[in-house]
């Protein structure tokens, strides 16, 4: 339980002219090239000040090792990522806070914590990823790598590709599906069933394939999310507990 805990924790974890010109753009004229379609995809871009998120994750790993449990997520933007695990009738089993520079932790179930820089999750996954890209990939807001992109329409998906970056873009131009391929290893996020209300995914599903690690692949099921209300974000470590090595 530890490791996959581990695991999900380091997972889940402009100028005025130029915004002016971003927001003038015309959604309703298909995109030319792929200039044009990053430029459309950026003005979907909008990060709220704060996301509370409320729902299901269920973790698969090899041999068909699978954990459900009830998942809370809460995003102050470009500051912290507060999330909470918890078992069936809402006992919690795991917290974590990740900020630009830190990763909190603690395990109820071992009376356990941690306190390591950000960029431990780098080393957990095999794969360089940043707060702010953490943050943009719950929020669904994930910034588009600058590369030299091509540019192809497959029925009502637009393709942007590379050798190692590929992403599925919707007609309504908010991403889909986003690939990164790292020599052995690939990270892959897709979003699906958005709702017509508040164009907010119900599914974030992502996959970690590493050729000297355990393959995983993680699913969040939203049954809740809020949008710009402040939120609470308690973390305190029980002098009880000790540090995890």
């Amino acid at each position: 339980m530890n490791k996959i805990a581990l695991y999900f924790f380091c997972i889940v974890f402009a100028s005025s002219c130029v915004m002016k010109n971003v927001t003038e753009l015309s959604l309703s004229i298909p995109p030319k090239n792929a200039k044009e379609l990053i430029a459309k995809v950026n003005s979907k871009n909008k990060s709220p000040e704060w996301l509370a998120l409320k729902g299901k994750v269920r973790l698969l790993l090899e041999k068909d090792n699978e954990v459900s449990l009830g998942i809370s997520i809460r995003v102050r933007k470009d500051s912290l990522i507060w999330a909470s695990v918890t078992a069936p009738f809402g006992i919690e089993l795991f917290r974590a806070v990740l900020t630009k520079d830190s990763v909190y932790y603690i395990n109820r179930t071992s009376k356990t914590y941690f306190v390591k820089p950000i960029a431990h999750i780098s080393k957990i996954i095999k794969t360089d990823i940043a707060f702010n890209e953490i943050q943009e990939m719950i929020m669904v807001t994930p910034k588009i790598v600058k590369k030299k992109y091509s540019f192809d329409k497959i029925n009502d998906d637009f393709i942007l590709s590379t050798q190692d970056y590929t992403y599925t873009i919707s007609n309504f131009y908010r991403i889909r599906q986003g690939v990164f391929i790292d020599n052995e290893n690939s990270l892959i996020y897709t979003y699906s069933n958005f709702s017509f209300e508040n164009d907010f995914p119900e599914q974030l599903e992502l996959i970690v394939k590493s050729a000297s690690e355990n393959d995983f692949n993680l699913k969040l099921n939203y049954s809740k999310v809020v949008f710009d209300q402040q939120q609470q974000t308690p973390f305190k470590i029980p002098s009880s507990y000790v540090e995890a090595k």
